[in-house]
């Protein structure tokens, strides 16, 4: 029996068996390792982005936010004894804190809505246009427009987008206490990211430009739309009413007050308003140094959208070069309108499922071991046959010595 084995043995090895036997070994080792990334696959399903265009009939425009420049007003700091922007932590010294109210000095250095706006309107009408103010420390009190309705079908004409026109008042260019050319920050954002002067990592879909008194621009929309996969790696919320520019200002303002243990006007917490000289002072560069450089962890929307500004036209009339009294000069006239309908849509999906993995598995083992699926049920046919006799071995076997130990 040895020398017959042996004899076998030789003979499947001769000529071109051994080199059969390697390929076999190679292409089994590569169909496993394929299998094995078709299920990974399908565990960690892969995300591709996909870009393409969409002529959206129902686009809303955005909402755009105006903070002033300068952000106070100079006669008023001076009449509470602070001569420069609340940000200069040493003119708060000599402030009176047990006789003014914070909510009444915020009230009084900052610019109400008649300060800012001579008119505004959105497909020419004033009533298209809902406006709401949002307090803040470096910017003081910005405004926001946005369209009042909603179901509102947008047109990409100038006509039926925003006109705004705002103003300085003449001490403001004469004698103005902001290294900056007296101006506006304009702010285009999704209505559903409401304005903050936080830096939101996550989400914050804004862009912005500034414009200078006198100036008259002109600019044109272009909108990006951004579906996003929720995942646990680069998580998203489809919540209603969530925001994250909200979530990531809440969370700045919550680490402030943690640190100081006392808020200020700008601010949205129930703890007390400061009421001294060192408790206003750590506020204010706490704030100063964290609203910039946090760690929020707020989600960004799963569908948002970007508003981008393309600037066609600036005229420029500045006070200091005309020298006119004109109030003209002191006025700043913007329009905001699309120039057509068109949508870029960025969309992540899903690009491996079942019908994919069958299709990799059936390529793999079809291209790499020549099978398909009647070979291998006669492959499974041939295994069957052997194993049955020692299957049927074993079972006999196992009832003669039932039937033995039951004698």
């Amino acid at each position: 029996m040895a020398e017959g084995d042996s004899f076998k043995c030789s003979r499947f090895l001769k000529g071109s068996n051994p080199v059969k036997i390697v390929l076999v070994m190679l292409c089994v080792g590569l169909v496993v390792q394929q299998i094995s990334v078709c299920i990974q696959k399908l565990i960690d399903i892969p995300v591709t982005t996909y870009t393409h265009f969409d002529f959206n009939k129902t686009i809303t425009y955005p909402s755009i936010t105006l903070c002033r420049e300068p952000a106070y007003k100079q006669d008023k700091l001076l009449e509470y004894g602070l001569y420069s922007h609340p940000l200069i932590t040493s003119a708060w010294r000599n402030f009176n804190f047990s006789g003014i109210s914070l909510d009444v000095l915020w009230e009084e250095i900052t610019y109400n809505e008649e300060d800012f706006f001579v008119q505004y309107a959105l497909d020419s009408l004033r009533d298209n246009v809902e406006v709401t103010s949002t307090m803040t420390f470096m910017h003081g009190r910005c405004y926001t427009l946005s369209p009042r309705d909603l179901s509102r079908k947008a047109e990409a004409t100038i006509e039926s987008g925003y006109s705004i026109m705002v103003q300085h008042n003449r001490t403001d260019l004469e004698n103005p206490i902001t290294l900056k050319a007296p101006g506006y920050y304009v702010f285009v954002h999704y209505m559903r990211e409401p304005f903050t002067e936080v830096d939101v990592f996550n989400g914050g879909l804004v862009d912005q430009l500034y414009v200078n008194t006198g100036e008259t621009l002109t600019a044109k929309l272009k909108v990006d739309e951004y579906v996003k996969i929720n995942d646990d790696e680069d998580p998203c919320s489809r919540t209603a009413n969530y925001s994250a520019s909200a979530c990531t200002t809440q969370h700045v303002s919550d680490e402030v007050v943690s640190a100081v243990n006392c808020s200020g006007p700008w601010m949205n917490s129930d703890r007390p308003y400061c009421n001294n000289f060192q408790d206003m002072r750590n506020l204010i560069s706490t704030y100063s140094s964290l609203y910039r450089n946090h760690n929020s962890t707020c989600p960004r929307l799963c569908h948002s959208y970007l508003y981008n500004v393309y600037v066609t036209d600036r005229q420029k009339f500045y006070f200091w070069d005309t020298k006119k009294t004109s109030e003209a000069a002191l006025q700043t006239q913007l329009y905001f309108y699309f120039n057509s309908m068109m949508v870029s849509v960025f969309e992540e999906k899903y690009n491996y499922d079942w019908n994919v993995f069958l299709a990799d598995l059936g390529g793999s083992v079809g291209f790499l071991l020549g099978l398909s699926v009647i070979g291998l049920i006669n492959i499974i046919g041939k295994i069957w046959i052997m194993l049955e006799p020692l299957i049927c071995k074993k079972n006999v076997k196992d009832v003669t010595k039932k039937v033995d130990a039951e004698k």
